[in-house]
């Protein structure tokens, strides 16, 4: 009744960084069922109207049934909350079932909990490794959206010639990757990285970095798109980790402070108008 290649071709393209958006085209969400698991899951905080939550569940739903990581029954479909646990470590559940409601959502978010009636509870799904940093490898970064569109997240650099800034953008990537310090980062369909950047003090890597790097592995290359501050990777590194503490302090600081601030735009895609084609 529900074949993999139906639910795949219900979700839509994977290559988007409107990820909310394709998870609520396909299936209609209440937002009291996104409350609850938002109240059931360990205590983190998901922004404003749980968007955080929301774009979590949009990936690792989609991983789920990518990887046939769902169960069937009852004219429905069970998915995992992705790896999301009670405080007493029950996974989380969601099922789906058709929705009847002609020219709408293809599916429906019938219920969530740790407790669901279903002939075969799923199980999680396994997040994608990202790639292999190849040693070595050049760093190049699209200077202009970097240096230019940018400039105002690093007023300290403002008088420095640019031939100066990329390198010291790019000497504080490679200062941190060599001390392992980047983090996965999920972005437009896959797993990359963001690098923490120290760039005024190294005497301390467990505080906030200056900046972040989103970096896109290359067969030769590090491609860095863009700068960012230390609390914008927040949504898209959460989906990269089973649980939020295992994030660094210092990026589960600096989205607390700034979460009642952020918009959903500015979470659904953090590097902004640097979307990819």
């Amino acid at each position: 009744m529900f074949s993999q290649q139906e639910l795949l071709q219900a979700f839509g393209d994977p290559y988007t960084n409107k990820l909310v958006e394709r998870l609520h085209n396909f299936a209609f969400i209440p937002d009291e069922l996104i409350s609850r698991i938002a109240t059931e899951a360990l205590s983190q905080n998901w922004g404003n109207n749980n968007f955080v939550l929301k774009k979590y569940l949009a990936v690792h739903v989609a991983w789920s049934i990518e990887q046939g990581r769902f169960t069937l029954g009852q004219n429905q479909f069970y998915v995992t909350a992705g790896h999301l646990q009670t405080r007493y470590g029950t996974p989380l559940y969601l099922a789906f079932a058709p929705n009847r409601n002609q020219g709408r959502e293809p599916y429906y978010l019938v219920t969530v909990g740790s407790n669901i009636s279903a002939p075969q509870l799923p199980i999680a799904p396994e997040m994608p490794h990202a790639p292999e940093l190849p040693p070595g490898s050049e760093i190049v970064m699209m200077h202009d959206h970097i240096l230019g569109d940018n400039a105002d997240r690093f007023p300290w650099l403002s008088q420095t010639p640019r031939v100066a800034q990329m390198c010291a953008i790019s000497g504080a990537i490679q200062w941190s990757i060599n001390r392992g310090l980047h983090l996965p980062y999920w972005y437009f369909g896959r797993m990359s990285y963001v690098v923490p950047l120290y760039l005024q003090s190294r005497e301390d890597i467990t505080a906030a970095p200056d900046l972040i790097a989103p970096v896109q592995v290359n067969p030769d290359s590090l491609l860095v798109r863009t700068v960012l501050s230390p609390y914008m990777p927040y949504a898209n590194a959460r989906v990269a980790v089973r649980r939020h503490d295992q994030l660094p302090h210092w990026l589960i600081a600096a989205w607390d402070a700034h979460a009642a601030l952020a918009t959903e735009a500015e979470i659904e895609n953090p590097e902004g108008d640097n979307e990819q084609g």
